[in-house]
């Protein structure tokens, strides 16, 4: 009897153990899934900064897009995760990387169709400049050589023009810059070019 009880043991051994690996192995590639969505989110919001610099746009609008979706996110999919990664991560975390997720999705997809999708119609404004100053940008050299930028009044927005190192002492002297404008697809104006005067 006692032999008999040993082989069933060993046999149920033998029966489980491929069943833990096999869920370790899917809690794996769901992490690596989670981490590359993280990183996919992360780069598509840099790009949308280099097309936001583009638009006119009240910056409120791009914030709400960025950060609405991850409370919803967080509510439904806050236990599911915390089972996939075995353990109790904290809400706010989980509301950050929902942000960076669906958020930036959500907000790339709005801003390049916006930007890329625009009108060929081109306009032509000069607007006075309001304030003017220097950023850091870039790397190397670039950090210290700052750049320049000038501040705009444009229907109601304040935006801010950069341009390059090169142009700091024309920067210096100009009062006015000129734009040539392109409508984007949900109607918030495309900066063609621009160039201070």
């Amino acid at each position: 009897m006692k032999i008999r009880h040993n082989k069933k043991t060993a046999n149920t051994k033998r029966q489980f153990r491929p069943a833990k690996e096999q869920v370790s192995n899917k809690s794996t590639k769901q992490e690596k899934f989670i981490f590359f969505l993280f990183l996919l989110g992360l780069i598509l919001l840099i790009w949308e900064v280099s097309i936001y610099r583009r638009t006119i746009i009240a910056f409120n609008i791009p914030l709400i897009i960025f950060i609405i979706p991850g409370v919803f996110l967080t509510l439904v999919f806050y236990e599911k995760l915390n089972k996939i990664q075995d353990m109790n991560i904290h809400f706010l975390i989980h509301y950050f990387f929902h942000s960076f997720t669906s958020g930036s999705f959500i907000l790339f997809l709005f801003m390049s169709s916006n930007f890329y999708f625009a009108g060929n119609q081109t306009t032509e404004k000069t607007l006075e400049i309001i304030r003017k100053g220097s950023m850091a940008a870039g790397k190397g050299r670039q950090f210290i050589e700052r750049v320049p930028y000038v501040v705009i009044h444009y229907e109601g927005i304040e935006k801010q023009l950069i341009f390059s190192y090169s142009e700091t002492d024309k920067i210096h002297s100009s009062s006015k810059v000129h734009l040539t404008i392109k409508q984007g697809l949900w109607g918030f104006d495309i900066l063609e070019k621009y160039e201070a005067i």
